[in-house]
């Protein structure tokens, strides 16, 4: 499975049948261990080593923000073929709390509905990314009490440097010593293992 783009036409063409030379992504499934933390990071899909940063740059735009994503199934089945392979790997029944970056995406969400056909794990906005949180209400209190307790899997679209994905990992091996931490971005960058996750 892979996509191509069309310079002539200035389009994306997916094709999920069909592996092709000059596919600018394609589906991996790979995991990746985070040595600093011992925890496993998955990418959906990566870019083909060749391909120019600019042509990059204008796929995640057209991921990111090409409005009505329900009504795209290229899209749509870019995502779901990605978190099947993801269940595959990890098996998603496993995990109990859902996280996302505070800035979430359409991409996100979407990500996040499909992902619930397997389980119905409580959903969290991360809004721990940068610190713990202060623990004034009753409410704080259950929250990091379910982190503690529970296998999580957080989800993000586009890793580009790493850094916010990064700081919820942070937090969240704070509160969860043992538990089960899986972070699965459905586009990533390989060498972000060597040096961001320290």
């Amino acid at each position: 499975m892979g996509i191509t783009f069309f310079d002539n036409t200035k389009e994306f063409v997916f094709d999920f049948l069909h592996d092709n030379q000059s596919d600018i992504i394609t589906l991996t499934g790979n995991g990746y261990m985070i040595q600093a933390f011992g925890k496993c990071f998955y990418y959906g899909y990566e870019f083909s080593e060749n391909v120019p940063g600019n042509l990059r740059t204008e796929f995640i735009k057209y991921l990111k923000f090409t409005g009505g994503l329900k009504n795209n199934p290229d899209l749509t089945d870019f995502i779901k073929r990605a978190v099947d392979n993801l269940h595959k790997k990890v098996n998603l029944y496993d995990y109990d709390l859902v996280v996302m970056p505070e800035s979430s995406s359409e991409v996100n969400d979407y990500t996040m509905r499909y992902i619930y056909r397997f389980a119905q794990p409580n959903l969290q906005e991360m809004q721990l990314v940068k610190a713990l949180p202060s623990i004034k209400t009753k409410a704080d209190e259950e929250l990091c009490a379910e982190i503690r307790k529970q296998n999580i899997l957080i989800i993000d679209d586009v890793t580009t440097s790493g850094s916010t994905l990064n700081e919820i990992l942070r937090t969240l091996r704070i509160l969860n010593e043992d538990n089960k931490i899986t972070i699965f971005s459905l586009i990533g960058r390989k060498d972000l293992m060597a040096d961001s996750f320290v």
